[in-house]
């Protein structure tokens, strides 16, 4: 009862206290009319760095709330006006407020003198917000992704995905230009922060929509990092080394030549503290798949702590892994709009990986458990080549070419034990060796050529795309099979070797027509082809290779298909509409073993709608719809059995029906750029038609066989809210995340349909200070709850869930020192599994800075101090339950030392940025 009576108080008091630290006053142009959107920042007059900033509202009026006593520089800034500084002491002698102020227009009107000083934080142009670093205090080897953390209306989650204005970001781009390709994450945990003078967010329009200026509906939020002058004119990067406890070690290297025409860089790293390339996407792109290792499939759930900043530990990957990659990145800008960029990424990496792997699978009217033990070891080495060409011939003619080729190989091997129980009884025992042997190269490209016709109220548009695969691997495997009731043996040693080639592509054809000033009428017309093989040998390697025929199929299917649609737009400077009407034609032809082919055609009404509205300044209604069609692979369609697991048999299936899907898409977007509140929705909904799935029989000794088919429906629905806002009375920022999915599935088990539904909760609350001058704090807590239903089995349904705490301090008290902690607390439970885990992750780092201009740096990093990293994945799919446990890299310290190269302290005191208007 106290705690009732004592909380009121003391919010009435902290707003109070708010209401008495605000600052209020009002921005007039020269005919004394409101400025909105103006930045009014408070500046430390030391270094100029930011204090305290607000925007005015569309009448002139801002309110800087919070703000602490002191003496600051106030600094006035609007595009096309004179900037306006005023230095004042808070709190004022009079009153909270400074009265109206007023602007007067730049007198220069052809070019823009910009003095270094003179920073102005945050700034509105047009549909971009610019940001100057210089405002902002990083430490001093920091890197992008740390400098994106201190913008305000910017988020970084923990994981390095960004959100900017309310929504997430697609694309980082360094000086407009690409940076190793699509993956944002390389530019952002790369790019030193002391590189970057400004930071751009955008909505990006496509190639197209830039060079025509009719809107196809595509805009990617965008974040250009335009670096400094003088980091263009020298190479700069850093090199680093590490050596701690358990012979864990780390390496890298980095180096950077940026000019106004060409960008080079040049990435290394290796280490066995289990981190893969630059970022996570390149263990995913990288690693062989060579299918040795990890025999309990993959997982939904992994309770392994995902994140480790601020101590950068790297990625939760299971077993130990020693790892190494480099980079290359190159872009020449021939002339303005004509541009051709290339890169490379390469990896490599040697894993040993110990799993014990629990399965509860349910039957019509029981379940039997089996318990899997694995040990194995795996290496791959993968090879990925980006690059494209974008060319505006003239004001007429627009060409745009990109693609990329990778090459990887891998082998590995694995020893493995699995009993099958029912009723406690054991029925049977596995023990099985195999290898496994894969080398795989592919290749993509797509491209475009535009034609403006008829003073641009007429668009030619030819574009193509094709991909190419060509894989070969091999597989050895020994097995041994028991069982028990009644007693019997079986072994087997075989090998199997696959040779796969794909190939596809599509070419189409569209005119866009003006009707008017606000409709468009575009025709389209699209062929496209795609085809496998495959050609499989397996029989007995001991000394003669013999060859069993029936288990050696050479298959082949093709898809045949032509996309006609007609769409019609109407874009209005507020609102844009599509509706696109279209069909897919197609004919579907597969062969085994150069025999009677089956052929099957069909036909589908493939409609889309895509409407948007944005009725003001950060506030955006959507909704799509679409419909697809896919058809099934090769591999779905093979109906020769693959036994090499005794205890589960898969089939194809020649018969298999393309898929009809159909997606809708809601989604409202608001940002409010004066309070930075930012609220984000989305509702989303998938059908599908014939949906590809498995029918599953087991039989009295608990072998499994499982043969694909199509199922009439399988439906998929989510919702979420993304939340964030100042509590300024608190100094805080309040960030939260709730996302509900919901899936309903078919499958059968011995002929009886089952329907698997789904339905998972996760809650994220946090928040983190505002102030990131010294202290960068967050904390937060995680909750995912999910109701798993089976219908083959009701009594078994299960309920499970995780409750995670997180917090991350980082302390810098000066420019030599720097301190962090992490802490990541995840407690798991379910009522089919026995027993609950909690893992509590705990790190540690400090930093020291040395030598001149601190290009020095040294770092003790802790990692896991409790020793208490467990890897764990929990998942529920089909007619199972299935519980992994891996061995995980543990406790461990490290020291590194790295050096910063050609890193620059600027000392004159001025920076004359010339620019035309």
């Amino acid at each position: 009862m106290k705690w009732l009576l004592i909380f009121p108080v003391w919010l009435l008091s902290m707003a109070v206290l708010a209401q008495s630290n605000t600052l209020t006053g009002e921005i007039l142009d020269e005919k004394g009319e409101g400025l909105g959107y103006a930045t009014v920042a408070l500046m430390h007059p030391a270094d100029s760095t930011l204090a305290f900033f607000g925007i005015t509202n569309v009448s002139g009026h801002f309110e800087i709330r919070n703000t602490k006593p002191g003496e600051y520089l106030m600094q006035v800034a609007y595009l096309g006006y004179k900037t306006l500084y005023r230095g004042i002491t808070l709190p004022l002698v009079s009153g909270n407020s400074l009265g109206a102020m007023v602007m007067q227009p730049n007198p220069i009107s052809l070019k823009e003198v910009q003095v270094k000083g003179e920073y102005i934080p945050l700034l509105f142009k047009k549909d971009t917000i610019e940001y100057n670093a210089a405002a902002f205090k990083t430490k001093p080897d920091a890197v992008a992704e740390d400098l994106l953390r201190k913008l305000p209306g910017v988020e970084v989650d923990r994981s390095g995905n960004i959100r900017a204005v309310g929504q997430d970001v697609k694309n980082v781009l360094v000086d407009g230009k690409e940076f190793f390709g699509n993956d944002q994450k390389v530019a952002t945990k790369n790019v030193p922060a002391d590189a970057i003078k400004k930071v751009q967010v955008y909505d990006k329009k496509s190639d197209e929509s830039e060079f025509t200026g009719i809107s196809d509906g595509s805009h990617d939020k965008t974040v250009n990092l335009v670096l400094k002058d003088d980091k263009k004119k020298a190479l700069f990067g850093d090199v680093m080394s590490g050596g701690g406890t358990g012979d864990h070690y780390q390496g890298s290297g980095k180096i950077y030549r940026f000019t106004g025409a060409n960008q080079f860089a040049a990435l290394g790293m290796v280490n066995n503290i289990n981190q893969f390339g630059f970022s996570f996407s390149d263990y995913l792109n990288f690693s062989g798949g060579i299918g040795a290792m990890g025999s309990g499939g993959s997982a939904q759930i992994n309770i392994t702590s995902d994140n480790n900043y601020p101590v950068n530990f790297g990625q939760p990957v299971n077993g130990y892994v020693t790892s190494g990659a480099a980079g290359l990145n190159f872009s020449h800008e021939f002339r303005k709009n004509n541009r051709f960029f290339i890169s490379y990424l390469g990896n490599a990496s040697e894993t040993r990986l110990d799993q014990q792997i629990h399965t509860q699978n349910f039957l019509p009217g029981g379940s039997f458990i089996q318990q899997n033990v694995a040990s194995g070891d795996e290496e791959n080495q993968a090879h990925r080549l980006t690059f494209g060409y974008k060319n505006r011939i003239d004001s007429t003619r627009n060409f745009v070419l990109s693609g990329g080729a990778s090459l990887t190989n891998g082998h590995g091997s694995e020893v493995s034990s699995t009993g099958s129980y029912h009723t406690d009884s054991l029925i049977s025992t596995l023990m099985s060796k195999n290898s496994n042997r894969n080398n795989r190269f592919s290749g993509n490209f797509t491209g475009s050529y535009i034609k403006k016709l008829r003073s641009d109220r007429t668009n030619i548009k030819l574009s193509a795309n094709g991909t190419y695969s060509y894989g070969l691997g091999r597989a050895d495997w020994q097995n041994g099979l028991q069982y028990y009731n009644p007693v019997q043996t079986a072994e087997s040693q075989q090998y199997q070797k696959n040779l796969s080639d794909k190939l596809g592509g599509d070419v189409s054809l569209s005119l866009t027509q003006a009707l008017g000033k606000l409709f468009y009428f575009e025709p389209i017309i699209q062929v496209g082809f795609s085809g496998e093989q495959i050609d499989r040998k397996q029989g007995i390697p001991v000394n003669t290779g013999e060859i069993t025929d029936s288990l050696s199929p050479v298959f082949s299917s093709r898809y045949y298909s032509m996309k006609p649609a007609i769409k019609l737009k109407r874009n209005t400077e507020k609102t844009k509409l599509a509706i696109t009407g279209a069909m897919e034609l197609g004919r579907m032809i597969n062969r085994l073993n150069n025999k009677e082919s089956l052929q099957t055609d069909v036909c589908f009404f493939t409609p889309r709608i895509s409407y948007e509205y944005e009725h003001k300044t950060g506030r955006r209604l959507a909704f799509t719809y679409t419909s697809s069609v896919n058809a099934p692979t090769a591999n779905q369609l093979l109906p020769v059995v693959n036994n090499i697991n005794p205890l589960m048999l898969t089939y194809g299936n020649r018969s298999l029906k393309p898929e009809y899907i159909s997606e809708a898409n809601f989604n409202w977007w608001l940002f409010d750029q004066f309070s930075l509140t930012s609220l984000f929705t989305s509702v989303d909904f998938k059908y599908t038609h014939n949906k590809i799935n498995w029918s599953q029989t087991i039989n009295d000794s608990l072998g499994q066989t499982m043969t694909l088919l199509n199922v009439p429906d399988d439906y998929t629905a989510s919702a979420s809210v993304d939340f964030s806002t100042p509590v300024r009375m608190l100094g805080l920022t309040l960030h939260t995340s709730l996302r509900e999915s919901w899936n309903q599935g078919i499958t059968y088990v011995n002929k009886v349909e089952n329907n698997n539904t789904n339905l998972t909760h996760r809650l994220i609350v946090s928040f983190d200070n505002r102030k990131k001058e010294k202290w960068d704090v967050n904390l937060g807590v995680s909750f995912t709850l999910t109701d798993a239903h089976y219908s083959v089995q009701e009594s078994l349904n299960n309920r499970y869930f995780d409750l995670g705490y997180f917090g991350e301090v980082r302390f810098t008290p000066n420019e030599h020192w720097s301190f962090a902690a992490s802490a990541d607390v995840t407690n798991y439970n379910a009522r089919t599994f026995n027993n609950m885990v909690n893992i509590p992750l705990i790190g540690t780092e400090i930093s020291f800075y040395f030598l001149k201009h601190n290009r020095g740096l040294l770092t003790i990093t802790g990692f896991d101090l409790l020793n208490k990293n467990t890897g764990i994945e929990r998942v529920s799919e089909m007619n199972y339950l299935r519980e992994t446990r891996s061995n995980i890299i543990g406790r461990y310290l490290m020291l590194s030392f790295k050096y910063r190269l050609n890193k620059f302290k600027d000392q004159s005191g001025l920076d004359i940025k010339v620019s035309k208007r």
